[in-house]
């Protein structure tokens, strides 16, 4: 059950343990968002309706990072991928059906080009000792054959805000990825990496994960992670949903190492989509380079979302 909050709203990020009022866009106050049981405080909430088809995502609540890598930071994303980020509506926009779409497109010469956006940092949030959080997407997944998909990586995940400061102090500022999914697989990857690499309290470079068990593609899913810091540091735990559906969790003793949880727990961070194309993951998922000659782009390579929300318990 939800229980609804109507109108003229105000939105709530968590800094320094301290709640402060920060408001939407008119446009966007005169929605309904709704509150899930548990949680008092909207954090963040985007479905795109405010937006004309064809625009690019709000620039109020969205960052698109472009090129190969962050300035001064690792090439081709770290992993090794072959997409170029473009802020072209080939790539990104929202839809008739105010959505937004991120599609890979390979071009005339080859190379692939994508998208990829992040909260601005306005929109940073943590989650204080004695707080629970819980990130969320509605999210559809392009339905192409898996023969047509070698290399195709969606994922809505969140990275520690530190980053900003220096984009070469991954994995020690923590990364949540929520949902992943590789090579037009049904099996969701659910991740965090954290601490030092390679090793480390997150068994760096694979970080600690879950696969789900199948899902449909092609079709609308709720993917959630909650982190309960309610009960004190050794109770503490973070959880993944899939339509309301817990998947796993992941306690604090597992990690066993208190400033790589704080990074990943507790330290304020930004919210990310994107469609990534090859890499290393992909490949070793694979067990050959991709994408692959058969890989395609194109709306069955998409990831279409309805929208993404972050509430808390204050």
């Amino acid at each position: 059950m939800l229980h609804k909050v109507i109108s003229l709203i105000s939105l709530f990020y968590v800094a320094h343990g301290v709640a402060t009022s920060h408001s939407l866009p008119r446009s966007v106050l005169d929605i309904d968002i709704d509150i899930p049981i548990g949680f008092s405080s909207c954090l963040f909430y985007d479905d795109f309706s405010d937006l004309p088809p064809g625009s690019l995502p709000s620039s109020q609540r969205w960052t698109l990072d472009l090129g190969t890598s962050y300035p001064g930071g690792p090439a081709n994303w770290g992993n090794g991928e072959a997409q170029y980020y473009t802020s072209d509506q080939d790539n990104v926009r929202v839809t008739t059906d105010k959505t937004l779409k991120i599609t890979p497109i390979r071009g005339h010469d080859g190379n692939w080009t994508s998208s990829r956006i992040e909260t601005t940092e306005d929109w940073d949030f943590g989650c204080e000792r004695g707080q629970r959080a819980r990130i969320e997407a509605r999210i559809k997944l392009g339905d192409n054959p898996k023969a047509k998909q070698m290399g195709i990586w969606p994922a809505f995940w969140a990275l520690g805000s530190d980053l900003r400061e220096n984009y070469m102090n991954w994995p020690s500022i923590g990364e949540i990825d929520i949902m992943e999914s590789l090579n037009g697989e049904s099996k969701i990857r659910q991740t965090v990496h954290c601490g030092t690499a390679p090793g480390g309290p997150c068994n760096e470079f694979n970080g600690i994960g879950h696969t789900t068990d199948s899902i449909a593609r092609g079709v609308w899913h709720t993917f959630a992670w909650e982190v309960d810091r309610r009960l004190g540091l050794r109770e503490e735990s973070m959880s993944w949903f899939i339509d309301g559906q817990r998947q796993w969790t992941l306690a604090e003793s597992t990690v066993d190492d208190q400033d790589a949880w704080q990074a990943l727990a507790g330290n304020k961070k930004m919210l990310l989509l994107n469609v990534a194309v090859g890499g290393s993951f992909p490949d070793a998922v694979a067990g050959v380079k991709t994408p692959t000659n058969a890989t395609i782009g194109g709306d069955g390579a998409s990831m279409e979302v309805d929208y993404v929300a972050a509430y808390a318990f204050l």
